[in-house]
């Protein structure tokens, strides 16, 4: 049982992954309007801010309980992931996202007001959105976790994203090409 901070960027990564999924499977995320009709570009990053505080919280929440001790969270600002806001959300992205997506949940589950906030109901939104855009991605025993099934790739995303560490580039002659150039430097 791990109860550890989580820090920014993960809720970031999170923030924003929540921000433009869905799940509806014929639909690509990045083209999912972030500022819907009506909402003011002000609204929606208030919403984000309150988004992520409520991850921050109920992680926080957990940490304490689990710790014996009041640990509050800090104060929430949300910084989008840009990555995130291009064309395409690529498979490595989405694999990060369920990484970052698991590990959240991992390390905030640990107190009695979880399963009924609404941090866990927007993760559980997130999860059906990372399953309905990995529905057609193979499986494979989890290389860590015997007798656990999870996507192939998986294993290669980090607990604890961060923007330094960025994401791991697809295996496409695009990114081969982009790996030759930055070599010839």
């Amino acid at each position: 049982m791990r109860a550890l901070p989580v820090p920014q960027d993960v809720v970031d990564l999170l923030v924003t992954a929540i921000l433009i999924s869905s799940t509806d499977i014929t639909q690509s995320p990045a083209r999912a309007p972030i500022v819907t009709p009506g909402r003011s570009p002000a609204a929606v990053l208030a919403d984000a801010d309150h988004l992520g505080q409520q991850l921050w919280d109920e992680n926080y929440a957990s940490v304490s309980f689990t710790n014996r001790c009041n640990l509050p969270a800090p104060r929430y600002d949300w910084r989008p992931v840009a990555e995130l806001m291009g064309d395409r959300v690529d498979i490595e992205q989405i694999l990060q996202i369920e990484r970052s997506r698991l590990y959240m949940e991992e390390v905030s589950c640990h107190h009695a007001g979880w399963d009924d906030s609404e941090a866990n109901r927007q993760l559980s939104r997130l999860e059906q959105s990372i399953e309905a855009r990995l529905y057609f991605h193979p499986r494979e025993a989890s290389p860590q976790e015997p007798g656990v099934v999870e996507y192939v790739g998986l294993s290669r995303a980090v607990d604890e994203w961060t923007r330094e560490i960025g994401f791991r580039s697809s295996l496409t002659v695009a990114a081969a090409a982009k790996a030759l150039d930055v070599g010839d430097r």
